[in-house]
């Protein structure tokens, strides 16, 4: 029996990157998976990928309507939800000190990066405890973790997601659902390689790979982070509740 046999997920930003690691991870460990992705050509074959026990939504997960609705596609389709895996999101190299910082960086990052996970919470919670628990995956970043790192308003988005999760342990674990964030540092993502490939590369993007390759673990593979995520949400890690772990090969401990 695989270790998410009778589980239900919804995955955002499954298209691409972790959660799209994950996915796989998800159905060949027994789940059924939901990818929610706003790409729909992405969306399709990760869903392809995953196997007959995947399906497609295309979601917005700042945009309310849309999210409430691949919840309740997700409801109606498997009979219930189980694991919530808030990935959507993403920096942007026009992030940079908030002195220097323009506002449509803001407006784009916060949305994205926090009310995303929130929109998803907000309307999954209800089919989780309609399960009678589950597990809530959040996505922070290592930029949470250290102070010097100069995009300032990814940083405050994913240092929100912290303890916003950690709100949502203490708040729901009298109805069985466990809530965890994990702070990847850099993963070679498809998104990640266009940006350490493009010609246009910000000085912070650069300064931060010379970074993490000068130390002795490196740069990660999405499937490292998806190893974690299966275990979050799998029912081995029944003890671990309203944890912020690093997943960054310790370089925020240095």
């Amino acid at each position: 029996m695989g270790r998410l046999e009778g589980k239900v997920a919804v995955l955002t930003g499954a298209g691409s990157g972790i959660a799209r690691a994950a996915a796989q991870m998800f159905t060949n460990e027994g789940a059924k998976v939901v990818v929610a992705e706003i790409n729909e050509t992405l969306g399709k074959d990760a869903a392809d990928r995953a196997g007959p026990n995947a399906m497609f939504v295309q979601t917005d997960v700042t945009d309310e309507a849309s999210v409430k609705n691949v919840m309740a596609i997700a409801a109606d389709s498997y009979g219930h939800i189980d694991i919530l895996h808030n990935c959507a999101g993403g920096s942007v190299i026009e992030d940079k000190h908030i002195t220097d910082v323009d506002m449509e960086v803001w407006d784009r990052t916060i949305p994205l990066d926090l009310k995303g996970p929130m929109l998803c919470c907000r309307f999954g919670i209800p089919h989780l405890q309609a399960a009678g628990g589950g597990s809530i995956i959040n996505m922070s970043s290592v930029v949470a973790l250290r102070g010097n790192h100069p995009a300032h308003i990814y940083a405050a988005a994913k240092g929100g997601i912290i303890s916003f999760t950690q709100s949502l342990a203490g708040a729901y674990s009298k109805d069985g659902i466990r809530a965890n964030a994990i702070c990847p540092g850099l993963v070679l993502t498809e998104r990640v390689r266009a940006r350490a490939e493009g010609s246009n590369n910000s000085r912070s993007d650069s300064d931060a790979y010379s970074t993490f390759k000068s130390y002795p673990f490196g740069m990660g593979q999405p499937e490292d982070i998806a190893n974690i995520v299966l275990f979050l949400a799998s029912d081995e890690s029944r003890m671990v509740n309203g944890a912020t772990i690093p997943a960054e090969g310790g370089i925020s401990a240095y």
